[in-house]
């Protein structure tokens, strides 16, 4: 009987960890569908810390490492000492006030989980059958390069994603030395979940081999090869960093960091991650370290995200980087039922930028709409994505270093190079959100300069270096750019310019407060721009063209975005473009109220009697709801004693001064569950205010009476503040915060022990 019953609770253990994972994976996958309803915080207990450069961790490791010891927590440091000094750590007693106020530290970050976001579109094909839309080589011109024989050999690409099946005679059939795919690592393990690491924790091993599909397919793109199917850089090789379990749900920002810098350690003249998650701020800790990367040399492409329908101004993590390629995806089938035009247009699925910061982002687009590639088993599929389009850019590189050669010819200066030449090689596409409009072209905050031209990448003479025109809003109008030109070409080559203006639209949706994808109509704006007159570059010489914005004349009420190109047209016959683009509003003014209504505490009866003894009233803890109008960098939840009021705020806040009690906490997963089941949830898995860089969106937030400090709120009477910060806001004031109601909420919290509920909120006016 011993076997028996050993083998039923093996069963029980799998078949419970295969409900556990799908029950989430479908909430997930729900909540992803839609965004402009619900946003995950993806927040942890756990913070990304950074020191001082020269800052010697050991003291500060020490102190946590002894935490880490006596508590049970997490805590690890960075293997990147050379672009990124610091640690991960878990604390039930710290946040990020807190952790900035220990010397020698420069930056601290809340830890975010990052999704595996659903693919747009997945089909499987029958056989190895040669498919119509194998390749969309032909719209890119990189199956002229390959009948030229450039093939990406001496070029070596990180893919991190969820692992390559190495087993796929198309991707070379081994793993190691030798093979195509040379090396690599699993960060992760197997069984890993981010939500439940007591149970499944990392477990990183030496074998990075895909079981779920992802990143093989993604591996294809870049290098496959077989008797019909060949990839954009066949002869390319590759280094695989698996940052997903086998059963992928979600990896976070302290394993894509290491893998990054596991890859530059590992010779990588290209990352590629198809990777991301809405958060538009440029500082967050991933894309600052890929950033850096870029820096030092190496070409790091990431995709933008397939959130397109929640509209502009959504962009993803660590697509934001400064010298990071932000790939969007088109659709060049020809399949958009138009049965008379088949150009590419951009793909509906493919997220906008610009950044919350309203820089440019995307910077390029590939294709990304049912591309054919290897998958798990030996097979290829069809899949859609922006997780499409970002591999092909990272083997367009490949076919440039693997022609030109990479950091060992051009040292840290090859990212750059290689970036200018990419991005400013695109050809404008069709517009596509509400309908597919061929007689109007998508924006740059849409697919950047358009569909990306390897011919051009691989073969002009021309080099344009210029920071994509990011004109900002009304307030922060950035009027005058510059680009420089270098002809690498044998004679000289005058150059004339000419503006593309590109499809305008009015954001302002009354609810939302930026219109959904659907939602978006074309319209045109356009800004008086002074162009240079023609400039005759001498060859192997470089000159500086300067371009002068002015302000489009429009209403301002209904936030118009605007944007095209510049081209940069040679006597040689060659063509390249830099993209502008603006907000023809006030940010700050416009978004004055970050909150779409005034945020909701749920209130089942009249008088609130709340005690958080969930395990008597399951509903007995503060439900707070709140959907915000725009991206916010700061928002908080505050307790303090019972008459503070906003007249008395100041940064930085300390328990005890100032009437300052602590900050609230949330249950971890509030915005995965409609209900509290204290049955299978644990009301200890929280993580404190406050919350940073959050997306625009729906957002709840369950407060079960813990603070940040990792205390407990004792019973009598307080105040709460719930506040997000305005756009560009200092939050060392106060009329720079959004604060929940017009009034004060007080409150009052009773022992556990009482036989009614125990927390009773009442307003009172500011005096």
């Amino acid at each position: 009987m011993q076997p028996v019953s050993q083998l039923l609770v093996l069963l029980a253990l799998v078949l419970g960890t295969a409900a556990r994972s799908y029950h989430r994976r479908e909430q997930h996958i729900q909540i992803l569908k839609d965004p402009g309803e619900r946003h995950e915080t993806g927040g942890t207990n756990k913070y990304i810390i950074e020191v001082e450069k020269g800052t010697r961790l050991g003291p500060l490791a020490k102190r946590f490492e002894e935490e880490s010891e006596a508590n049970g927590t997490y805590y690890k440091e960075f293997d990147c000492s050379d672009v990124f000094s610091g640690l991960t750590i878990e604390s039930k007693t710290d946040n990020v006030d807190s952790l900035l106020s220990i010397e020698g530290v420069v930056n601290v970050w809340p830890l975010r989980s990052v999704p595996m976001a659903p693919l747009a579109k997945r089909r499987k094909l029958s056989g190895n059958m040669k498919h119509p839309n194998t390749s969309a080589h032909h719209w890119t011109g990189v199956d002229k390069l390959h009948k030229a024989g450039i093939r990406g050999k001496g070029a070596t690409v990180a893919v991190i994603d969820t692992g390559i099946d190495y087993t796929h005679k198309a991707l070379g059939g081994c793993f190691g030395p030798g093979c195509k795919i040379s090396g690599g690592y699993d960060l992760v393990g197997a069984d890993w979940d981010s939500h439940e690491e007591m149970h499944f924790p990392k477990r990183p091993d030496d074998d990075p081999r895909d079981f779920y599909g992802h990143g093989t397919h993604v591996a294809g793109i870049i290098a496959g090869k077989s008797d019909w199917f060949t990839g954009v850089a066949p002869d390319a090789d590759l280094l695989i960093y698996k940052v997903f379990s086998d059963d992928p749900l979600d990896t976070d920002e302290e394993v894509l960091i290491q893998a990054f810098c596991d890859a530059y350690s590992g010779g990588a003249d290209i990352i590629t991650a198809s990777i991301g998650r809405p958060n538009g701020f440029v500082d967050n800790p991933w894309a600052l370290v890929a950033s850096r990367l870029v820096q030092r040399g190496i070409v790091v492409t990431i995709s933008a995200g397939n959130e397109g329908y929640t509209g502009p101004i959504y962009s993803s993590s660590g697509s934001n980087g400064d010298g990071v390629i932000s790939v969007a995806a088109v659709n060049a089938t020809g399949n958009t039922n138009d049965t008379v035009d088949s150009r590419p247009v951009a793909a509906y699925f493919s997220t906008w930028g610009p950044t919350n910061e309203l820089l440019l982002k995307p910077d390029i687009a590939a294709p990304g709409f049912d591309i054919v590639s290897t998958v798990l088993g030996g097979e290829y599929e069809e899949m859609s994505g922006t997780s499409m389009a970002a591999p092909y850019i990272a083997g367009v590189a490949a076919l440039w270093i693997g022609k030109y050669g990479g950091r060992a010819v051009h040292g840290p200066k090859t990212a750059k190079l290689v970036s200018e030449r990419i991005t400013t090689s695109g050809s404008s596409v069709a517009w596509s959100a509400d309908i597919v409009r061929f007689n109007q072209t998508a924006p740059p905050f849409q697919v950047g300069t358009g569909l990306v031209n390897a011919f051009k990448v691989l073969h002009y003479d021309t080099q344009i270096s210029a920071k994509p025109f990011s004109l900002l809003d009304t307030e922060s109008f950035q009027p005058d750019w510059t680009a420089n030109i270098t002809n690498r070409g044998n004679t000289s080559v005058t150059y004339t310019f000419e503006v593309e203006p590109q499809s305008g639209m009015e954001l302002l949706d009354s609810y939302y407060g930026i219109k959904t994808l659907f939602e978006l109509t074309p319209i045109s704006i356009v800004p008086n721009i002074t162009l240079p007159k023609p400039i005759t570059v001498p060859p192997m010489k470089t000159k500086t063209a300067e371009f002068s914005f002015q302000l489009p004349k429009i209403n301002d009420e209904l936030l118009p975005l605007y944007g095209g190109k510049i081209w940069f047209k040679g006597s040689n016959g060659e063509s390249l473009s830099v993209p502008y683009g603006g907000a023809a509003y006030d940010t700050e003014k416009e978004f004055d109220s970050m909150f779409a209504t005034q945020p909701y505490i749920n209130e089942f009866e009249n008088d609130w009697k709340w005690s958080f003894n969930t395990n008597v009233r399951p509903y007995d803890f503060v439900e707070l709801s709140a959907r915000l109008r725009y991206p916010c960098s700061h928002l908080r939840w505050d307790i303090f004693s019972r008459y503070w009021d906003e007249r008395s705020w100041v940064l930085p806040t300390v328990p005890g001064e100032n009437g300052y009690i602590g900050s609230a906490t949330t249950f971890r997963d509030a915005d995965m569950f409609w209900y509290f089941d204290p049955k299978r949830m644990d009301k200890e898995d929280t993580i404190p205010f406050p919350i940073m860089r959050v997306p625009r969106g729906y957002g709840s937030y369950w407060w079960f009476g813990k603070l940040a400090n990792g205390s407990y709120i004792r019973p009598g009477n307080y105040t709460m503040r719930f506040a997000a910060l305005r756009p560009y806001g200092n939050p060392n004031l106060t009329d720079h915060w959004d604060v929940m109601g017009q009034d004060a909420l007080s409150f009052e919290v009773l022992p556990m022990n009482t036989t009614r509920n125990s927390t009773r909120l009442i307003r009172h006016a500011y005096t």
